[in-house]
């Protein structure tokens, strides 16, 4: 599936000359520039900058998109959406490829240094360093950046629980638009953290393939370690005149796009970006890009590396132009052919147990330069020739494309962008980075530009976007010696929205009404206590509700999907089974036959069966050795109901026909039902009548009565297990187990005490990483399964970087001494109410920045499947209120009086340097 998303590979935070256009709309001269009204001007700001309304444009689903331009040279874009969180974002239009060989990293090191203080001046707030996450977190919202090739962007985001939350929110992201400290202190000691965050790039094999592939395919001669991240040493190197000369080059209005998407009323908001937004900076010096040249062959390039266990392939081709919208659709359409069952490309991959992802990739600044079009795949080694062999035999065949295809194609864009576009972020996203490119068509007119497609012209869109004949092929091998805007009273679930129904057949269904004309069902059937007869039977019969229906293979039953215009997918797991089902009002009769049809006849036979295995073996042999991987080992071996992997692997080849019936057999007698939809709201009776009839004419399951699988095993002494690695950063955690009673309070109470632990004032992120700078990446999280609770805390620390010879053996002492410090200041009460305060928010934002139709059926799910009801998010969400500091203390004294877990992956070095430490944990 092709997502309309500019970035794949961008590093996130929390993650020859050329001009840059001063706009990038066109403006309505018809219409005259104005002064704002009745907008108190902040201290030193004489009058707000003059804006002109240049369009209003409504979306497919009749969102409506208010545009401006402002005096200064700002864009802002506006697009109310009813009950949704506020999204403010700026997209600067630089990136990586905009950076000089010797700041090789600065645009990343830029987006890190907005986080780290503002000036107040130019009647800007003045943030102190974190005071951007802080200001954010106390409205119970979150705040981000992220920089790519081609763009570097920041945004918060809040559900708007008061009426001043939208003015701080456009205040925090004006002052790191133009007002940066940009001190020599903090420069120097965000040096640290970002050179943690470069090393982590560079463990993951997977991008430093894309990496690779970006050179080739461009002719990009750079001495970067690599090209978004930079180099430690050029990090290291930078000085702040080269900072302050960076940002005052790119950080001007006319380079800056704004976008603002939620429940918002566009006239005040405008008021609000106006009032602080008033930069008149033009930029100093000249810009720089990187020359872009493709190339005119294919060309491989092989790597070995100790830091995987699996081939990596990356695949890439010259795409289409920033600017040229039909171009850009047509790689949409191309990139979803090839994800279909007529193309023949997933249907010969999937016998070699590789499964591609197909995108694009905007890589510079420039509007007419060509974009990156991407395979990327991962296989075992034994099976990475054979893989490229199949992807490139695929490219070269030309077969027809007819327009009953094409339309399936069409309908199947329409209906993937209908659901984006119910999403905040996403709409947001959607609009900014059509902005940069110079493309507002790709907002205003893609249905119609889309519509206009022939099949003659996707047929050449194929050759075009994914030519075998000039790609650029990068294959990372593992070394074989490698081991294995208003506040109002809100609730997450509108119950005018939602209702529920209890069938004879004692399934429970929820429905919940959306705006959206797509129609989304999931079915599951849950055990109360799972099968444990036999290892991996489990995991094949997951495999085999892959392989089609009873009498349809797999192939037949992808062409038959594609051709109805139906989405299905079924999985089973240690709770029992699920089947999702999507598709719209016109075929939602078919799409429901399949559905039942394929819970009760899955594809059984003696060849699936063979087939399933070997898929297995060769998914347990890809996975990635980490500590919460360990962790889950560990837990699956406390677990009478779950087996290991070992378990598993060992006992494949005994897994039978009549095994996999007997389990199937086992989850359809003795499973609870739950079943959920969301309803359009035009069609809605007629859907839910539809739904119901089919439900109805299911077997009988169990009633619905909610228990917790007794799981909890109680850890008498500290534990430790390590595994030796090749990364240059530990993968260090610190696990807690406790009983878990599944109370509303508790579960209000956990993520709370979580938050607190991992974001405040006594935080792991401000000590562990802003204080003591260990790591880019330091955090905690909790979950539950049946009645065990387990709350873990993570880092990944730089200990040992043979490239350049770093060696930090005693961050892993540091990093474990830091869990255990900020515990006990936990425990102590340290934390302040604010902190409380801000970890309420938070926790009420997550519960109702829930969009689209997945999020609120998952609520819904979650809600059936408790003894609460339909309604248990909003339960939860009323409870928040009611916890107190004492009730973090008390349960954080509850939850860490346990024995830890200890599990880390790294360097044998670092781990010798350790031994007698790691002992001494023990004790």
């Amino acid at each position: 599936m092709t997502m309309k998303v500019n970035s794949v590979y961008n590093v996130v935070f929390r993650s020859t000359q050329i001009s840059t256009p001063t706009g990038f709309m066109p403006e309505n001269k018809t219409k005259e520039i104005k002064e704002l009204k009745n907008v108190t001007p902040d201290f030193n700001i004489s009058v707000p900058v003059k804006y002109n309304k240049i369009a209003e444009n409504k979306l497919t689903n009749g969102l409506v998109v208010y545009s401006y331009k402002m005096s200064n040279g700002y864009q802002v874009n506006i697009v109310p959406m009813k009950n949704s969180p506020a999204v403010v974002k700026s997209y600067v239009n630089v990136g990586s490829m905009n950076e000089t060989k010797d700041i090789k990293g600065i645009s990343h090191f830029l987006e890190h240094m907005a986080f780290n203080g503002t000036n107040g001046d130019m009647g800007h707030i003045e943030l102190k360093q974190g005071d951007s996450f802080k200001k954010i977190d106390k409205l119970g919202g979150w705040a981000n950046a992220s920089t790519n090739y081609a763009m570097t962007d920041y945004v918060n985001s809040t559900p708007l629980l008061d009426n001043k939350d939208l003015e701080t929110q456009i205040k925090v992201i004006a002052a790191m638009a133009e007002d940066l400290k940009l001190s020599n202190s903090m420069i120097e000691k965000e040096k640290g953290p970002v050179s943690s965050e470069i090393n982590m790039i560079l463990d993951d094999p997977q991008t430093i393939g894309m990496d690779q592939t970006v050179r080739t395919l461009f002719n990009i001669k750079n001495p970067a370690d690599e090209l978004v991240g930079g180099s430690v040493k050029h990090i290291q190197n930078l000085t702040r005149d080269d900072v302050l000369k960076y940002y005052n080059t790119y950080y001007t209005p006319n380079n800056t796009n704004i976008v603002i998407t939620g429940d918002v009323n566009p006239e005040e908001v405008i008021k609000l970006v106006a009032k602080n937004f008033t930069s008149k900076k033009v930029p100093v010096g000249d810009k720089f890009e990187e020359k872009l040249t493709p190339i005119n062959n294919t060309v491989i390039k092989d790597f070995i590396t100790n830091k995987t266990n699996t081939s990596q392939i990356i695949i890439g081709f010259a795409g289409a132009k920033n600017n040229d919208t039909k171009d850009k659709i047509l790689f949409d359409l191309a990139s979803t052919y090839l994800d279909t069952q007529e193309a023949g490309l997933n249907k010969k991959l999937k016998n070699l147990n590789s499964y591609p992802i197909i995108s694009s990739e905007k890589i510079s600044t420039n509007p007419n330069s060509n974009r990156l079009n991407f395979i990327m795949l991962n296989s075992s080694e034994e099976n990475c020739e054979k893989v490229l062999k199949t992807v490139f035999n695929n490219l070269q065949q030309n077969k027809k494309i007819t327009t009953d295809t094409l339309n399936r194609l069409k309908q199947k864009l329409k209906q993937e962008n209908d659901d984006i576009l119910e999403s905040s972020i996403a709409v947001n996203d959607y609009i900014g980075y059509s902005v940069l490119d110079n493309d507002f068509d790709y907002v205003t007119n893609y249905d119609k530009i889309l519509d206009s497609i022939t099949p003659d012209e996707l047929q050449c869109a194929l050759r075009k976007h994914f030519n075998p004949n000039k790609a650029a092929i990068t294959v990372i091998h593992p070394n074989k010696n490698n081991p294995n805007f208003k506040g109002r009273e809100r609730t997450p679930l509108d119950i005018e929205d939602i209702s529920e129904y209890k069938l004879k057949n004692n399934f429970d269904v929820g429905f919940y009404n959306t705006q959206s004309n797509n129609i989304n069902i999931s079915l599951k059937l849950f055990n109360d206590i799972p099968y444990t007869k036999k290892p991996g039977v489990t995991e094949v019969l997951n495999e085999i509700y892959k392989e089609g229906i009873y009498n349809l293979n797999s192939d037949k039953f992808e062409e038959y999907k594609e051709k109805n215009n139906i989405n299905l997918n079924a999985i089973v797991g240690h709770y029992g089974l699920g089947i999702t089902m999507s598709g719209d009002a016109n075929n939602l009769k078919t799409g429901l036959l399949t559905m039942k049809t394929l819970l009760y006849n899955p594809n059984i036979t003696e060849e699936n069966l063979k087939n399933a295995v070997l898929r297995i073996k060769d998914k347990l042999q890809k996975t990635k050795i980490s500590s919460s991987y360990i962790q889950q080992q560990f837990d699956n071996a406390l677990n009478p109901y779950a087996f290991t992997r070992k378990e598993i692997r060992e006992n494949l080849d005994n897994v039978t026909l009549d095994d996999l019936k007997e389990l199937h057999r086992y989850i359809l007698k003795n499973s609870r039902g739950i079943v959920t939809a969301n309803i359009p709201k035009k069609s809605e009776q007629n859907v839910k009548t539809d739904i119901l009839n089919s439900i109805n004419s299911y077997l009988n399951v169990e009633p619905n009565k909610h228990k917790l699988l007794e799981v909890y095993r109680e850890i008498k002494s500290p534990i430790i297990i390590s595994v030796e690695n090749h990364n240059s950063q530990a993968d260090i955690s610190e696990t807690f187990r406790f009983k878990y009673n599944n109370t509303i309070k508790e579960k209000a109470l956990a993520p709370i005490m979580n938050s607190i632990l991992s974001n405040s004032s006594i935080g792991l992120f401000d000590n562990l990483r802003e204080k003591q700078n260990l790591a880019y990446s330091v955090h905690s999280y909790i979950s539950s399964s049946g009645n065990q609770g387990k709350i873990t805390l993570n880092i990944l620390t730089t200990t040992d970087n043979k490239d350049i010879g770093e060696h930090n053996y005693k961050n892993l002492q540091k990093s474990i001494d830091g869990f255990n410090n900020q515990i006990r200041e936990l425990i102590d009460g340290k934390f302040t109410d604010e902190d409380l305060e801000i970890a309420k928010r938070s926790l009420k934002a997550s519960l109702l920045n829930k969009e689209g139709y997945h999020s609120k059926l998952l609520m819904l799910e979650a809600g059936l499947d408790s003894q609460y009801g339909i309604e248990l998010k909003n339960k939860i969400y009323k409870e928040i209120d009611n916890i107190t500091k004492q009730d973090i203390i008390d349960f954080a004294k509850y939850v860490f009086s346990n024995k830890p877990i200890y599990t880390i992956t790294a360097t044998k070095e670092t781990l010798d340097s350790n031994r007698e430490y790691l002992e001494q944990l023990k004790r």
